[in-house]
């Protein structure tokens, strides 16, 4: 029965992201965002316009991907995408944002709505063993996200008096990836091999710096072509096997994905020398 529920979203989601017209995406966002009104030190209004601004951002990224409504939540179990739904079907999302600090808003939301493109709930709880990967490649999609939110707020912010925010928004990112923990390995590959065991047995391992140090990686690789940022919606796709190895795992998203998104995986194959 898993296999083939599994099948079917497979299916629907290559379906959606090849067959839904491109040009919509310009016109109108990939999904709508439901704020609870339940938020704490901060207009639900202004939360509601730093998510819809970010959904715009990122829109040129994902290709024609479409989603069911995100409800979002203000939790201090957040960050965190749910795998229950909400009563009408809407993704359940819990940001852990206290007050209007737009940039961390903005970083945990971004983090969020890459694993629901990445199809997260087709690989629940680790399942794969390699949810680690997929976690730091949330982590450099947020950290593009925002790069790309600060490029909107220059010109065209939520409010007027916004556009003095986005070198903050950049600020908020070059502070981070002057963290120790996210500095380049000098060989992905010997860096991989050294932590592959606590990987697979946890994703958040160590606090989660084993996450940022290869999300540095993925955002260099992924900076070099933005566009191919779409090759996400063709993770996850895999058969449910025995073989839960990195190799597989990437061989699957290499399979799954158009030809012309391919670039950045094969790039991410070679530097972990799991080519397959």
């Amino acid at each position: 029965m898993f296999n083939t529920l599994r099948r079917l979203s497979v299916l629907a989601i290559v379906l959606i992201v090849l067959l839904f017209p491109t040009w919509t995406v310009a016109l109108t966002p990939p999904f709508q965002v439901q704020v609870d009104t339940a938020w704490q030190a901060a207009e639900v209004k202004d939360v509601q316009a730093v998510l819809d601004s970010t959904v715009l951002a990122i829109a040129p990224y994902i290709g024609s991907r479409r989603l069911e409504p995100v409800l979002v939540k203000n939790d201090e179990k957040g960050p965190i995408s749910l795998y229950e739904r909400a009563a009408n079907g809407e993704y359940v999302v819990l940001l852990d944002v206290n007050g209007r600090y737009w940039s961390q808003l903005a970083y945990q939301f971004s983090h969020e709505t890459c694993h629901l493109l990445s199809n997260y709930d087709l690989a629940p709880n680790n399942v794969s063993k390699q949810q680690w990967f997929e976690e730091s490649l949330c982590e450099a999609f947020s950290l593009f996200s925002l790069g790309k939110l600060a490029d909107q707020w220059e010109v065209n912010p939520p409010y007027e008096n916004w556009k003095d925010y986005a070198p903050e928004l950049r600020k908020y990112v070059a502070d981070m990836l002057k963290e120790k923990q996210r500095s380049l390995a000098p060989n992905l590959a010997n860096w991989y091999q050294q932590h592959q065991v606590t990987l697979e047995a946890d994703p958040y391992a160590k606090d989660r710096s084993l996450n940022e140090k290869m999300a540095s990686h993925l955002l260099k690789i992924f900076t070099e072509q933005p566009e191919t940022w779409a090759a996400i919606n063709y993770i996850n796709l895999g058969d449910d096997s025995k073989d839960k190895s990195l190799t597989k795992y990437l061989k699957d998203w290499y399979n799954n994905t158009p030809d012309h998104l391919r670039a950045p995986i094969k790039k991410i194959q070679q530097q972990l020398d799991v080519k397959g």
